[in-house]
Formats: structure tokens, sequence, C-alpha cells
């Protein structure tokens, strides 16, 4: 395909604070085989140099569209990229990640080939230096095989309560923007609700229902800089994911899919047990803090009440959903104290085999 056949794919990448990646970012994506492209590069208030790095690939590459606004958040900052966007294909990137040279043709060959309104890619997870193994490809979605409705609703929508069928992440897919049209008429896709996290798993979440076929292929189309921002800091915009465990209990319900429920309890349970270890990492509160956070969750969240009535029928239930059951708090305590450890231990011994990778890539 030349120019005047390639269907027109618009890449639309938000930024805040990236000057450390974001001229990689930007390289691979205007070097990419598949030349008919819109940039659409949304400035969400950058107070770094990430601005000048934009413009300056602006003035040689004219694909390249810029916009500056106030801080609101990734899902805004996309929600205002989209709205620009004129093409048949829509491509999200991450201000942090970069692309494959042929990322965009691969995507965009499965789409037109197949005919499918989404396809997904495969994603190579990148530490340092370090290009490691490709992950999201052991999922039980079918690879090289076009899944439509109704098999695609009725087997995998579940992925969004706790099954993890593929990704939810916006990013490592190429989407038909007539898709997204549609579901954007009838209900909300970029939610001011989960503006800085979770923002991801709610697009897809919701228009997972509009979507008419879908197509998995294990060539890796997107590079993913691990280990980035909240890993190394406390985040005060992670209880929004508690408040997005509403929104999944919502349409759990409103589809009627009894099989979800027990994933998305367990991962409430994951998501609050973090929260508190969070308090106490990050000396945000005492273990008065994180008993009256346990308690105000236990008493006011709607699905921490509707898991206490699910496992009070079912019985069986690991300790850690035991405890909030129970409403124990000092037992909640203890373990987010243990868990906390673990996790601590867990990743000096991760960070140990990098450095060891390190020095044999050096060597």
């Amino acid at each position: 395909m030349d120019n005047h056949t390639q269907p027109l794919v618009s890449v639309l990448i938000p930024f805040f604070n990236q000057e450390r990646y974001f001229d990689s970012c930007l390289r691979s994506v205007c070097c990419q085989t598949y030349q008919n492209l819109e940039i659409i590069v949304v400035n969400d208030g950058s107070t770094d140099s990430s601005p000048d790095i934009v413009k300056l690939w602006a003035v040689d590459d004219n694909r390249i569209r810029y916009v500056s606004k106030d801080n609101e958040g990734p899902a805004i900052a996309r929600m205002d990229s989209y709205r620009l966007a004129t093409g048949e294909f829509i491509a999200f990137v991450d201000s942090d990640d970069y692309l494959p040279k042929n990322a965009i043709e691969v995507l965009v060959g499965h789409m037109v080939e197949k005919g499918v309104d989404l396809v997904q890619g495969s994603t190579t997870r990148i530490l340092g230096f370090l290009k490691q193994r490709r992950y999201f490809d052991t999922g039980s979605f079918p690879i090289n095989r076009i899944v439509q409705q109704p098999e695609l609703f009725d087997q995998y929508y579940l992925n969004f309560f706790g099954k993890s069928f593929f990704p939810i992440t916006l990013w490592g897919k190429l989407y038909r923007k007539s898709i997204i049209d549609l579901a954007m008429k009838k209900t909300q896709l970029f939610s001011r609700e989960f503006p800085f996290v979770g923002e991801d798993h709610f697009f897809n979440m919701q228009l997972f229902p509009f979507i008419r076929s879908m197509y998995r292929t294990n060539e890796t189309v997107y590079y993913y800089r691990y280990g980035g921002a909240s890993s190394s800091k406390f985040s005060p915009t992670y209880p929004a994911l508690l408040d997005l465990s509403d929104k999944r209990l919502y349409l759990l319900d409103h589809f009627a899919l009894k099989d979800g429920y027990k994933s998305l309890f367990e991962e409430y349970a994951n998501i609050v047990y973090y929260h508190a270890q969070q308090i106490l990492e990050f000396k945000k509160g005492d273990k008065d803090d994180v008993i009256n956070f346990f308690k105000e969750e236990m008493s006011t969240r709607g699905i921490a009440s509707r898991m206490i009535d699910y496992y009070s029928m079912k019985g069986e239930m690991n300790n850690r959903i035991r405890l909030l059951v129970e409403r124990d708090f000092e037992g909640m305590y203890d373990l987010a104290k243990k868990l906390l450890d673990i996790r601590r231990n867990s990743l000096m011994q991760k960070c140990k085999k990098v450095l060891l990778k390190m020095t044999e890539v050096f060597e």
C-alpha cells in the first residue's frame, strides 16, 4: 500500500513532564515504516522541557499536531487528542514508551486483512538497558484467530473482572475509530472520575461490548518501560481504583455475569491491602490511620458489602478475604504489614537479578 491507499492512522500521545524519554518515543512513532499517520501530541500542563522536544520534531514532520492544555490527567488529555483525530484507525502511545519500527504496519495489516474492530499485539517490557521477555502472550485469548460476537462477549468480557485473557491497556492495540465513535454516543469512555489511574481499564471495559470482532497477534508491537512512576512514590490517586471496583460491580450486575464476582472480589481485596501498604511504606499514617481506612472502606463501599454477602453464602475464602469479611481490623493491619515486608524482599531480589544481568551485558 502507498500513502494513497493506506488508511490514515491517528496516533494519540498525551504527555506530562516526560523530558527523559519523550524524544525516543516520538522518534519511534515518526520513523514508522507505515507512513500515513497523523500524530496528535497533547501537552497536559508540563513544566519541564518536554514541550520543546515535540516542537523540534514538529518542525521536520508536518504530521505532528501539537496541543497544550492545563494539567487534568491522561484520561482527559487522551479525550482531547481523540476529538482532533480524523484517522480510520486509532493507536494510543504512552510518552515514556516506544514502538518497534514496523508496529503500525503490523497492526494495520491485520486490521485491513481481517476486517476486525480491534487488533491486539504483544509487548516487550523494558527495564533499564534490558529488553525482558515478551509478556501478555500467555493469556487464553486465541492467537491468530478472528473472534467475533457473540463468542467475543460471552467468553472474554470477563477479562475486565480479573480473568486476564488479554491486557486491559490502551497501548499495544489498534482500534477502529467508528466503533469508538459509536460507543461514545451511548456511554462514557474517557472518564473524569479516573483521570490519573485506571483510565485504560475504564475505557476498554466500557468499549468492549460494542466491539464486533477482535484479532490477537503474537508479534511485538510495543515496548513498555517497566517500573516507571508509581512504584517509587506514594500515589494519592491509587484509591480511585477502589471507585473503579464499584463501577465494575455495576457492570457485572448489568450484564448478569455471575462468573465474574469471585475474581472481582479477590482483586478488590488486593487493592485494599495494597493501599494500606502504601500508607505504611510512605509514612502517610500510622496503625490507627490504616485501621480507620479499613473501617471506612468496609462500612461505606458498595462492593465491600456485596463481597461480605457473597462469601457469607459461599463459605470458602482465602485468609485476606476472611479478615475483610469478618471485619478483623487488627488482623487486616497485621497482614498488610506482612505483605509489605514480602513485597520489599521480593523487590530486592528482583533488583539483584537485574543488576546481575546488567553486569553480564557489560562484561
